[in-house]
Order: C-alpha cells, then sequence, then structure tokens
C-alpha cells in the first residue's frame, strides 16, 4: 500500500491511515465487465451510474441490547459512463434574444 499512486491533496490523510488500518482499493468493473484500475478510478468512476454489490453484516451488542448493521461494499459496476468532458468553452454557442445565434465570448 505504500507504493500507491495517491492524489497530492490526500497524500498526508493516505500515510496518517497506513499504521492503523488495512486499505484494500474496492475493484471496479466497466460497461463490459473490464476491472478499472485504482489509477482510473476519478475519471471513470465520477459522475458514473454504478451499480454497488453489497452486504449487510449485523452485531448485536448483548451489554447494551444494541443492534449495528454495517454495510460492506463488494465491487462496483458501471451501468452508465460518466458524461463527456466539454469541449473548449469559446466552441460554445449561447442563443440570445436578438437574431441568429452569437458566441459565449
Amino acid at each position: 500500500m505504500e507504493t500507491w499512486p495517491v492524489a497530492p491533496q490526500c497524500q498526508k490523510l493516505f500515510a496518517e491511515l497506513l499504521p492503523t488500518h488495512d486499505i484494500c482499493p474496492l475493484p471496479a468493473f466497466d460497461r463490459c465487465g473490464n476491472l478499472i484500475p485504482p489509477l482510473k478510478y476519478e475519471t471513470k468512476l465520477r459522475g458514473a451510474i454504478v451499480e454497488a454489490h453489497f452486504a449487510f453484516v449485523h452485531h448485536y451488542i448483548k451489554k447494551h441490547k444494541h443492534h449495528i448493521f454495517l454495510p460492506i461494499i463488494h465491487r462496483f459496476n458501471v451501468l452508465k459512463g460518466p458524461p463527456a468532458l466539454p469541449t473548449s468553452p469559446f466552441k460554445h454557442i449561447r442563443i440570445g434574444a436578438s437574431k441568429g445565434k452569437q458566441r459565449a465570448y
């Protein structure tokens, strides 16, 4: 885990978690069933519609008469990919009240 690539803004927190947590990436699969590498999670999953496979674990604390339910996620399947990124903002055309179309800039 120490050699995993981590976004610069997350490196400090990741280093703090290493000694106390067992960190495992969740398997994520694209629409064709191919495994998405963790390095591509942000680009392939942000804004995507996914199906999450998970199980609930139940613990009963007898002493306190308390029930605890924990969801454990097993995998993600992409159902619909993220929306396409816009092209150059200078290519967008604004339709105004005046005649014809005008450029947005």
